[in-house]
């Protein structure tokens, strides 16, 4: 740049140093790298102590405030995460009141549910649901479950995995058993797909193989009301069924939802295609009458005993009707894994087969088992 007439040939250089792009802005690939260099030195050093800080409170009868993180209410048991102590299980009976500013699906007593966050009471035992712009004061002991609505697909799944093994050594007995649950909540709605499969063998006898499994959609749509949508399959070789598939539909109500017992029962029908051993497939048509009960437990180490009764009348075929029932113990041995002792029994008073005479199949099975 040429000097004008009077003009400082020192301030001319300086202006034209300043009008020149920085080389940070002449090549991009560098500006690149100096954020990924200052996203390294960020990750090295640690959360900022704003990520780091965890504001939902619990203040429990004994006067004491703790503060942490609730992570999810139910069964009786808050899981809760502190800096101090890591996590948590605070029983509910325990807590007079809470806090927290992230948003619960929040589950009462009545069955009534609410999308929210929580703040104290006026009174001692009382807390406020904050809905939208609406509060409801309510008794803390009325809540029965709070599920926090998570981010991710992934972070909303829950569900179990089954392993067992027999083997007695005088007939060469063995039994095997594998089943998993999972189960996906999404706000009104649920996912829950379940499998169970068994073999058994012995010498001077036949092969015994079992196969269920369940996908099942469930909707709450009005306080202690919902209604579900099920797809399943079965096999069964000692009842010489080949394979059952069937899809329905059933109406229900919550009974009991309370920190130590859920009872609901249904109501719906479904249709059936299935193939015995030897005989052509055949067309069933059934009405529902479901009953789940649960019964759970906590302390240092948590008990649920839970139950099924499903009554199937089969409408086109007459005099012929279905019964399976399905009974579990789970005590847990330690964190997250449990020891597990379920019976199973299914009958069917007309199976359409001559094959075997066989009308029902009761079944015990030893397993451990993990939770997610």
């Amino acid at each position: 740049m040429i000097p004008k007439i009077g003009e400082d040939p020192t301030m001319v250089d300086r202006q034209r140093l300043h009008s020149q792009p920085h080389p940070w802005r002449r090549y991009p690939i560098c500006r690149l790298l100096l954020l990924a260099a200052a996203a390294l030195a960020s990750t090295v050093t640690g959360p900022t102590p704003l990520l780091a800080q965890k504001t939902d409170t619990l203040v429990v009868r004994n006067g004491d405030v703790m503060t942490g993180e609730i992570k999810e209410f139910g069964r009786g048991k808050v899981k809760f995460s502190t800096d101090a102590a890591g996590t948590i299980y605070v029983k509910w009976t325990r807590v007079l009141t809470a806090k927290t500013d992230k948003t619960f699906e929040i589950t009462l007593e009545d069955g009534r549910t609410h999308f929210g966050s929580l703040s104290p009471g006026e009174q001692p035992q009382q807390v406020r649901l904050l809905i939208g712009r609406d509060t409801l004061v309510v008794a803390t002991q009325r809540i029965v479950r709070m599920q926090r609505i998570k981010e991710t697909f992934w972070k909303r799944l829950d569900g179990s995995v089954d392993l067992g093994l027999d083997f007695t050594q005088q007939n060469a007995k063995t039994d095997l058993s594998f089943s998993t649950e999972v189960q996906l909540k999404r706000r009104l709605d649920a996912f829950k797909f379940d499998l169970s499969t068994s073999f058994s063998r012995q010498d001077d006898a036949d092969n015994i193989s079992r196969l269920n499994t369940n996908l099942v959609y469930l909707r709450e749509f009005a306080p202690r009301w919902f209604y579900a949508g099920l797809v399943a399959g079965e096999q069964n070789s000692q009842l010489s069924l080949d394979i059952r598939g069937s899809v329905g539909g059933l109406a229900g109500r919550f009974f009991v939802q309370s920190n130590k017992i859920i009872l609901n029962s249904g109501l719906g029908v479904s249709y059936a295609r299935e193939r015995f051993t030897d005989q052509e497939g055949d067309n069933a048509v059934q009405v529902l009458f479901l009953t789940d009960f649960e019964f759970f437990s906590w302390g240092s180490l948590d008990t649920d005993l839970s139950s099924r009764l499903m009554v199937m009348p089969v409408i086109n075929q007459a005099g012929r009707w279905r019964i399976s029932f399905i009974t579990s113990f789970k005590r847990e041995i330690v964190s997250d894994f449990y020891f597990n002792v379920s019976i199973n029994e299914v009958f069917d008073s007309k199976p359409p087969t001559q094959i075997t005479a066989e009308t029902n199949d009761l079944s015990l099975t030893t397993s451990f088992g993990w939770s997610f």
